[in-house]
């Protein structure tokens, strides 16, 4: 199968990662792939270079893209395909794919719905998603239950499709020592880290105030931030005026996290609003332990406080702490909470049965695949 996958940006978040990850896995499989982004190729180029992806990068003008339509347009003549996977919910894009001859397709969201749109866009979003896409796809229960709430007629079509995690070996001592080298980290220290764009739903001030609490107790631990953002200056001065600027690193983006993932003792995750957070998946992906607070998100059907443990649905900075300090302390609860993690991602988060269900949907076998994550 010829495979188009049209998608909003090329950045490295979450939604593009698991997109490359499913890209990779279906051209594994012998199908053919091409990605075709509405903005210039950014972080995900090499990436992309690497596992000989064709990918193109197009204009992005005007507000939400209209001055590209026409581009867009004249650029969909040329693309030969069996079927399109549009990943992300630029509407301008869904109108442009009106005239375009081809097999099925498939509109995947990763965004979460309230606090970033008004729930009138959502509609029209989703009204006009389903006069042009055969199915709809969202990586967590929690997020297609928002859609249906806001727009209930795309029930029929909706799916969870979950979100693809690659599993690795646990670094060794050895592969740990040189991944903090190459970071500028020390060898022997105990490091609590945390990844992403450094805005304020991403709540890395509470992942500041938990490093008070922890260097309070324990004025040895690090504490590593991967990642920038508009927030960068604001969450600085706070660890200036905590006092802890001397015990936190930042690293900046990273294109490739895997020396970052290897480097940590925990994983400190908080966020207000995520579709499904894809930082403590790949840490627990790479045998890092995790204690995380959500709001509002989907990562409690992955890994859930009865099962799991250290997973909160408030910013309990006390809660988080103990947890932090707990792991830090005993390195069974550590190893004992990575086995139970990485198990419930071979469960439900494997690449295999990702693809498995999303190649299902573009061959129209949806009606069969609709239960979800949870």
């Amino acid at each position: 199968m010829r495979i188009c996958n049209i998608i909003q940006c090329a950045n490295l978040g979450g939604m593009e990662k698991s997109s490359l990850t499913l890209l990779v896995e279906l051209k594994a499989r012998g199908h053919e792939v091409e990605l075709l982004s509405l903005n210039p190729l950014e972080g995900l180029r090499p990436l992309l270079d690497k596992h000989s992806i064709p990918a193109e990068g197009l204009s992005y003008r005007g507000a939400g893209g209209w001055r590209s339509v026409s581009s867009f347009k004249s650029r969909l003549t040329k693309v030969d395909c069996d079927a399109i996977l549009m990943t992300g919910h630029n509407l301008l894009a869904t109108e442009a794919l009106g005239g375009f001859k081809t097999g099925r397709r498939v509109l995947s969201i990763h965004f979460h719905h309230f606090g970033v749109k008004p729930r009138w866009m959502w509609s029209l979003i989703y009204r006009r998603a389903l006069t042009k896409f055969d199915s709809i796809a969202f990586p967590s229960d929690f997020i297609r239950a928002e859609a249906e709430a806001i727009f209930p007629a795309i029930r029929p079509i909706a799916h969870t499709i979950g979100c693809p995690v690659e599993l690795f070996e646990p670094a060794t001592l050895a592969e740990k020592q040189r991944a903090r080298r190459s970071l500028g980290l020390p060898e022997t220290a105990q490091i609590v880290g945390n990844a992403g764009w450094l805005i304020r739903r991403k709540r890395f001030d509470t992942f500041l105030r938990v490093a008070r609490n922890v260097v309070s107790s324990n004025p040895d631990v690090l504490f590593a931030v991967a990642g920038d953002g508009p927030e960068h200056d604001n969450l600085r001065a706070l660890a200036e005026r905590f006092g802890i600027s001397h015990r936190i690193v930042w690293l900046g983006w990273q294109q490739d996290l895997t020396a970052f993932y290897q480097s940590l003792d925990v994983l400190l995750f908080n966020s207000d609003w995520d579709a499904m957070g894809r930082t403590p998946l790949e840490a627990l992906s790479h045998g890092i332990p995790v204690v995380a607070s959500v709001l509002h998100g989907g990562l409690t059907e992955i890994v859930d406080h009865q099962n799991y443990g250290p997973v909160f649905k408030s910013h309990d900075i006390d809660g988080l702490t103990d947890a932090t300090c707990s792991i830090l302390e005993h390195p069974k609860l550590a190893s004992h909470l990575v086995g139970v993690g990485r198990r419930r991602l071979q469960q439900v988060a494997s690449v295999s049965g990702h693809a498995d269900y999303v190649i299902g949907l573009l061959n129209g076998e949806g009606d069969q695949q609709r239960t979800g994550t949870a």
